[in-house]
């Protein structure tokens, strides 16, 4: 499958300036291009961000003349055909071409919550669904996981880089949860927003996390769960855990499909049920806020 890349006029329309200026830019050798056979310019999303990072460019943050209508119905429009397109890139393991759609959200102006809970979030769990179906394998799901895994990592890199705050989160997935890609979401968000974040990954036991929690004393904890497999157990470390961390009074944010479930919340006390990353942001702000 051919890479999409942006055409000059693209470029030109994300960093708002003329076809010309894109050209001059191009042969100075300032914004790197590859030649089609025809020989036309195309730019790489990577390239381009690093190029208006590097130059302090802003990006495209207007819709033009159009209403606040229309650009809702587009970008809606945008973002499903994305997400299809993604879900194809990611279990096809195709690690650039994954990429380059998630920075080219990002350079038509899409939020990093944005891009996690409207593209990634719906194709993984697209992918979920037919493994637990069975029209895709676990070396597909795999495959996926960390193809997505990668794409966010350049993606990553290509994000200004956030003034700290001096705020410390940490990150896990509870013991028996060997999905790893949901923190690795939650450390680039929280980082995003200039926290330092600890993530633990996948199978995190508690009593382990406790120690660390001791020791680092952290201003917020997140833990995810897709599945649980023995509820009676976690919840019973669950307890523990909060017993031992109460005293220092450090907010818990539980997300994942597992904490869906309202008998299980009841079971697994916490200040927020995350149901997306939008939301787990707007918390972390009201924290810093009160701080």
């Amino acid at each position: 499958m051919e890479l999409k890349c942006f055409t000059t006029k693209e470029v030109a329309r994300l960093c708002r300036v003329s076809d010309a200026t894109v050209k001059r830019w191009g042969d100075s050798g300032l914004l790197r291009s590859e030649r089609t056979s025809g020989g036309h310019r195309r730019f790489r999303a990577e390239e381009i961000a690093r190029f208006q990072r590097e130059q302090n460019l802003g990006l495209k943050i207007s819709n033009g003349d159009e209403s606040a209508v229309r650009a809702a119905a587009r970008r809606r429009a945008s973002i499903h055909q994305s997400e299809s397109a993604l879900f194809h890139s990611l279990v096809g393991g195709c690690e650039e071409e994954a990429a380059n759609k998630l920075i080219g959200a990002h350079l038509h102006g899409e939020t990093l919550t944005s891009i996690f809970d409207d593209l990634i979030c719906p194709a993984m769990r697209r992918v979920g669904e037919l493994w637990y179906d069975g029209e895709l394998s676990i070396t597909q799901e795999h495959i996926a996981t960390r193809t997505a895994c990668n794409a966010v990592f350049k993606l990553r890199n290509v994000l200004p880089v956030p003034a700290l705050n001096g705020a410390l989160a940490m990150c896990g997935a509870m013991e028996g949860d060997f999905h790893e890609l949901p923190t690795h979401l939650a450390q680039t968000v929280f980082e995003n927003e200039g926290w330092e974040v600890l993530n633990f990954g996948a199978n995190t036991p508690l009593y382990a996390l406790a120690e660390e929690v001791a020791r680092h004393s952290p201003e917020l904890i997140c833990l995810s769960a897709t599945v649980m497999n023995d509820v009676e157990r976690s919840s019973r470390d669950y307890k523990i855990f909060t017993e031992q961390t109460g005293k220092l009074k450090i907010p818990i944010i539980l997300g994942g499909r597992a904490f869906a479930d309202e008998q299980i919340r009841r079971r697994f006390p916490a200040e927020l049920y995350a149901r997306s990353f939008a939301e787990v942001i707007n918390f972390t702000r009201g924290l810093k806020t009160k701080q």
